[in-house]
This record gives C-alpha cells, sequence and structure tokens, in this order.
C-alpha cells in the first residue's frame, strides 16, 4: 500500500523528467550529421593520391594556387580553377574561367550547377566525387505525443485516490486530453511544421490543467475549457490562414487595434491585483494587454521588415553615429511610447516591461545596431526609477523585494510563502498532492511555479525550466530558417514574449527579481493568457510549415530543371 501511494504520488515528476529525456534522445535537438566532402577518385600526380577528401564547409577554392583550399598540383589546372560555395543548404559549383575548363558529369561546365550526391568533377588530370549526405530528418515518434495524456492521467489517478476528482468533471478532462493528444500525433505524423512545438506546449497544458484542478476544481474545469478553445485556434490558424504573409497587409490594423484596447482598458477597466487591466463583460473577464502584445509584435515585424535598411542605415548624423530620419523612426516611437504609457497609467508595470523588451529585441535584430540597445537600457534605467517615485505602487514592490520577511504580515506574505513552498520541496518535492497550496494567495496563477516545485522538486522545476527553454530555443531556430524577413522577425518577437515572461515570473516567486503580475505561459490559470499563447504558438508553426513548404517546391523545381 505505502508503495502504490509513492508511485502515484511520484509518477507525475517521472513521466516530466522521461518526456525531457526523449525529447533529448528522439534528436529533436539535432545532433551531428555526416560531412560533405570532396573525394579524390583519381589523380595525376603522386602529390595527391586517390582516396584523399577534403571538407567542403561552407565552400572550397580549387585550383593549383597557394590560397586554394584543394590544391590540385597540375599544370593543366589553373590558378584558381573552380569554386563550390553552400547555399540555402545546397552545394554550387562555378568554373571560374579556368583556361581547360571543368567538367560536371562528363558535361562541361558553363553556368552554376548544383553539386549532387555521387556526381563527378574532372579538373585536368583529377577525378573528384562529391559525397553530400541528404538531410536527415527526425523520425516519427509514437511515444513523445502521449505525454500529455499519460500526465493528466496520472495526477487523475492520484486526485481520485484522495477523493479530489469529482465523476461530473471526467469528461471535460477527457476531451481537453483528446484535444492535446490528436494535435500531437497529427503534427508528427501529418504537418510540415516542427512537431516539438505543439508537444512541449501540450505537456504544459496538461501538467498546468492537472496542478489548477488540484488546487481548486472550479478553475481546473473552466482551465479545461480553454485549453480547448485554444488548441482549437491553433487549429484554425493552420487551415484558414494559408499564408502567414498576408498579415503583412494588416500590420497597421493591429497597430490601431492595439491602442485601441488599451485606451478602452484604462476607461472602463477594472482593477484587480493593484493594476487596472481586465474588462468585463458580465460574468466574462477578459485581459486585453495579453491581445496587444501579439497585435504589437505583428506590426512591429511588419513596421520594421518595410523600413529596415533606413533604420538600419540612418540619415541624421550626431557625432559619430547615423540616426534614422524623424519620419521613419518618429512613428515607431510613438506607436511604442504610447502603448506603455496607456500600460502605465492602467499600472500594469510587469506588461510594460514585458512590451519594452520585445520592442528592443525586435528593433535590435531588425537593425543591428547596439546603440540602440544602449539607448533603451538607458531610458529605461530612467524610467524605473522614475516609476519609483511615481508610484506607491512600485515602492511597495521594490521593498518587498528588498526584504520579503519584514513585511511578512503585509505585502511580503505571497513571496514568503513561495519561498518556503520552493524550499521545502527539496530535490523531489513533497510529491503531487502532498503541498500546502491555500498558504499562497492566487497560487494558481502567478504562482503555480512555487507549487509545482513544492510538490515536484528541484528535479520537477528543472525539467520544466528544460521545457521552456526548449520551447522557447525552437521558436528562435524557426526565426533564423524563415524564409522572409518578416517571419524572421515575426517568430523572433514571438519567442521572445516566451523567453521573457518566464524570465519575469520565475524570477518574481523566486524572488530574484520585483514581483509582477504576469502569469507563466501555458501553465499559470487563465484564458486571456492561454488563447494569446496558442495564437503565438500558432504561428511560429506556421512559419516553420511555410519555410518546409518553401524547400519542397525549391526542391521539385531543381528535379524538373535537373
Amino acid at each position: 500500500m505505502i508503495l502504490l501511494i509513492l508511485v502515484l504520488k511520484y509518477l507525475l515528476l517521472l513521466l516530466i523528467c522521461l518526456f525531457v529525456l526523449n525529447v533529448i534522445l528522439n534528436f529533436r535537438l539535432g545532433g551531428k550529421t555526416k560531412k560533405a566532402v570532396l573525394l579524390a577518385v583519381s589523380s595525376g600526380t603522386a602529390k595527391v593520391q586517390p582516396g584523399e577528401k577534403w571538407d567542403l564547409g561552407k565552400g572550397v577554392l580549387l585550383g593549383r594556387g597557394s590560397e586554394c583550399t584543394v590544391k590540385l598540383p597540375d599544370p593543366f589546372v589553373s590558378s584558381r580553377h573552380a569554386r563550390i560555395i553552400l547555399q540555402d543548404g545546397k552545394y554550387y559549383v562555378t568554373d571560374l574561367g579556368s583556361t581547360n575548363g571543368t567538367l560536371l558529369d562528363d558535361q562541361p561546365l558553363t553556368a552554376p550547377q548544383q553539386l549532387h550526391n555521387g556526381s563527378y568533377l574532372k579538373i585536368g588530370g583529377f577525378v573528384l566525387k562529391a559525397l553530400i549526405p541528404e538531410k536527415e530528418k527526425a523520425g516519427r515518434s509514437l511515444l513523445l505525443p502521449l505525454f500529455p495524456a499519460l500526465i493528466l492521467a496520472a495526477g487523475g489517478l492520484e486526485l481520485y485516490w484522495q477523493q479530489m476528482l469529482q465523476y461530473q468533471d471526467l469528461g471535460v478532462l477527457m476531451a481537453a486530453a483528446l484535444m492535446l493528444v490528436i494535435s500531437c500525433y497529427v503534427v508528427e505524423y501529418k504537418g510540415r511544421g516542427d512537431p516539438l512545438l505543439i508537444q512541449l506546449i501540450a505537456v504544459l497544458s496538461a501538467l498546468g490543467l492537472i496542478l489548477i484542478y488540484r488546487v481548486n476544481p472550479y478553475y481546473g474545469i473552466r482551465q479545461s475549457y480553454w485549453v480547448i478553445a485554444g488548441f482549437g485556434l491553433y487549429w484554425a490558424i493552420q487551415l484558414f490562414l494559408h499564408e502567414y504573409k498576408r498579415l503583412l497587409n494588416y500590420k497597421y490594423t493591429f497597430m490601431v487595434l492595439s491602442l485601441v484596447f488599451l485606451a478602452i482598458t484604462i476607461l472602463f477597466g477594472v482593477e484587480a491585483g493593484g493594476a487596472r487591466s481586465w474588462l468585463s463583460l458580465g460574468s466574462f473577464h477578459f485581459q486585453p494587454s495579453e491581445f496587444v502584445k501579439i497585435f504589437m509584435v505583428i506590426f512591429l515585424a511588419g513596421y520594421l521588415d518595410e523600413n529596415k535598411e533606413i533604420l538600419r542605415g540612418g540619415t541624421l548624423k550626431f557625432g559619430r553615429f547615423y540616426f534614422p530620419d524623424w519620419p521613419y523612426l518618429g512613428p515607431l516611437l510613438a506607436v511604442c511610447g504610447l502603448s506603455l504609457l496607456l500600460l502605465v497609467f492602467q499600472k500594469d508595470l510587469g506588461m510594460a516591461l514585458l512590451f519594452f523588451a520585445i520592442f528592443l529585441v525586435m528593433v535590435y535584430i531588425a537593425t543591428d545596431r547596439s546603440y540602440f540597445l544602449l539607448l533603451g537600457l538607458g531610458l529605461f534605467s530612467a524610467g524605473t526609477v522614475l516609476m519609483y517615485f511615481i508610484f506607491p505602487h512600485v515602492q511597495n514592490r521594490m521593498s518587498i523585494y528588498l526584504d520579503p520577511l519584514e513585511q511578512i504580515e503585509g505585502g511580503g506574505y505571497q513571496v514568503v510563502q513561495s519561498l518556503f513552498a520552493i524550499g521545502g520541496g527539496g530535490i523531489f518535492g513533497q510529491g503531487f498532492g502532498s503541498g500546502f497550496p491555500t498558504l499562497i494567495p492566487a497560487v494558481h496563477t502567478d504562482f503555480i511555479f512555487s507549487l509545482m516545485a513544492e510538490e515536484l522538486g528541484l528535479l520537477g522545476a528543472l525539467a520544466i525550466i528544460g521545457i521552456y527553454f526548449i520551447l522557447v530555443w525552437k521558436g528562435i531556430q524557426t526565426s533564423l530558417q524563415a524564409s522572409d524577413d518578416f517571419g524572421v522577425l515575426m517568430a523572433c518577437g514571438f519567442s521572445s514574449i516566451l523567453a521573457i515572461q518566464t524570465l519575469i515570473i520565475i524570477g518574481g516567486v523566486t524572488n530574484l527579481i520585483p514581483l509582477t503580475g504576469i502569469p507563466l505561459p501555458f501553465l499559470s490559470y487563465g484564458g486571456s493568457s492561454f488563447i494569446s499563447n496558442c495564437f503565438l504558438i500558432g504561428m511560429l508553426y506556421k512559419i516553420s510549415a511555410e519555410k518546409e513548404s518553401a524547400e519542397d517546391l525549391k526542391a521539385v523545381a531543381d528535379t524538373v530543371a535537373d
């Protein structure tokens, strides 16, 4: 009996750790691939023996000159005879106007041609063979898509054992589990994008759902509906948004929507947690700033893509630096400054910090100008000091951050209980269902990480942080591989949202930085946050899928041309 109790309490931790391990072992993070080489089949001189190999890398220069990577000492070979370059993942060979020419598969090379695996080059008395390994695709996984259902089942068993699981709730929980598993299997076997993006958020969603239900079944059931709706929105994006580039035509529409949402919140919003950031429509409440962050990324990506050259080069000189002219820089600063000002009036300083950080990251990526970054950090420092003296709310948060124990009977109570919970978890945790979530106010929203660390321990906390790290890394990888600059900037902005938001809230509940009221993506309770983050992931997956489609079309075109 004791063994059964221990298994049920730690099965959730085991599944999360197994998921992370399975992700790593399933080659999702990439691995070593065989190098492309040039093999000497026959040689016209004793200085180069048949069987000698040269690594192609990003490209090589062939000839008998001293600067050549592939040195071919033969009087019939020119000093700079030919060049092989890597472009878009494929190798191309070009004759550099050599005296005796180059043969590619016994055909004279008169223009740049793609170098395929097994192609032969004849240069002077040398015959060289290209050995180019095919791009390895990650193998399909039968197990990874099952983990969301396994996590919900393991948590459900423990809740049933503790008589916390209500029979009337089983249908909704099973529907959420079915939505997660089906989504994971479809992207694994039928999708064109990176399936790990969906599998990672499905596991986070399943864990968040079971933790929220463990705190309060009412919120757990509501979160189940948001999970179903969020993944439904994800699929709507994949089915009805044929090209993400179409959003570029509506960048100013998203800008106007952002400002309107923030202005309406100031006029008609309700205050919660010290911030006037919620709109109430009867029994329905939502947080507009969660959607505004998505709209602003789309606007910034479109505007920066359109004006990046001017913003990067600059037209006005101040000392040693060139700055963009006001007609180009002004609208950008005006929109972002107004958005931040509206958030400050709402006292939603956590979201203001998130907006400002995203703005800095995207401008820096678009312009590659470090002085924008330095200027932004300077403005942030000045703004932080100003906010401290203007808002008592900020002063209170700062004093709690510096010494939460001094205010344990007041504003520091949440942070202190959070630290106690995290410290009490130890390495392996108290076991699922054995913590004390009622001691932390609003544990199902801002402090869900504290509950998880208490019941799943340091090992579980590190596993969850690892999942967020892989998710952000995948988002950045999607950005780097996007087929156009708009996709690069949009994927970068969305990845920044996930990374910065996770750092802000985990840093807050562990008292590494002052606490701000930002939910932990996919784990914390909240419909606005979950829906907006599902839209975010849907766009990342769309960018990833269109990149794969573009590669396939290019491969078909190359085949037809050959």
